[in-house]
């Protein structure tokens, strides 16, 4: 959409479809565990609430956008440190990911205070979070067959869906329950699914 810059303010940032200026100001928010309120977020950057919405899409789609950067950040972190300890298959990069997002407060303060909004973000089948953490997982997984020959049962597309969906069972609804998410289960049916 055709939008007239006309200064350099954050009204500015936004018409000019700068969006990665909200999303950082609105994962500053979430690391800092305050809710996400696109009132807020517009007042903060002195822009209508209308003008958010117009580039960002509802709330909905907002906090999708900063739990998927969470999402990825962990990912990528987990395969950096797994593989700075020599551990460069997709079990242990898994294993670190669940670790990892299971422990970050902020994570675990959304699950816990905004319990079904952020289940529905998290586990609807078509929703933004899932669908790129399958295809991140995917990716992985595809990895394990090219560069060190592994074979599985099913095919990548499907065990990454199988994958989101364990990790989903036993990490997200015992986090909103105030219980401790059950890594070492997880990982175990993970790693029987990948058995050759």
């Amino acid at each position: 959409m055709a939008t007239n810059v006309t200064d350099s303010g954050p009204a500015a940032v936004i018409n000019g479809g700068r969006r990665e200026e909200v999303l950082r100001l609105a994962r500053g928010m979430f690391m800092r565990q305050e809710r996400l309120d696109v009132g807020d977020i517009a007042a903060r950057l002195g822009v209508s609430r209308i003008t958010v919405y117009r580039h960002m899409g509802n709330r909905e789609q907002l906090v999708s956008e900063v739990l998927w950067s969470l999402s990825r950040a962990t990912l990528e972190r987990a395969r950096r440190d797994s593989e700075q300890a020599g551990e460069v298959e997709f079990l242990p990069i898994y294993r670190r990911y669940n670790s990892y997002l299971g422990s970050s407060p902020p994570f675990l303060h959304f699950l816990r205070e905004e319990s079904a909004f952020a289940l529905k973000l998290l586990t609807r089948p078509d929703g933004m979070v899932r669908v790129r953490l399958m295809g991140a997982l995917q990716e992985l997984l595809d990895e394990d067959i090219e560069l060190r020959g592994h074979r599985f049962h099913l095919d990548t597309a499907t065990l990454a869906y199988v994958i989101v969906c364990i990790g989903e069972s036993y990490l997200y609804p015992l986090i909103a329950m105030h219980d401790e998410p059950d890594l070492d289960r997880a990982t175990e049916v993970v790693r029987l699914l990948l058995r050759p």
